[in-house]
């Protein structure tokens, strides 16, 4: 997969933070890329949780839309 055509989801914000509601958290050096969007997190768990948890993107994008 090529990284250089992604783009970095939330203006750089913890993905699982915005998905829960936070959007004022910084993503750091922990991420993730699906479908050409890259998703920073704060921590290994915020990633992790991601991953496992259900509608986690449609979530964040919900709420960074909202804010």
């Amino acid at each position: 997969m090529d990284n250089h055509n992604t783009k970095v989801a939330y203006d750089g914000h913890c993905a699982f933070a915005v998905s829960a509601g936070k959007t004022d958290v910084k993503g750091g050096k922990h991420n993730l890329t699906i479908n050409g969007n890259t998703y920073l997190f704060s921590n290994p768990i915020a990633k992790l949780l991601f991953k496992l948890l259900p509608n986690r993107i449609e979530k964040a994008d919900m709420n960074w839309k909202n804010r």
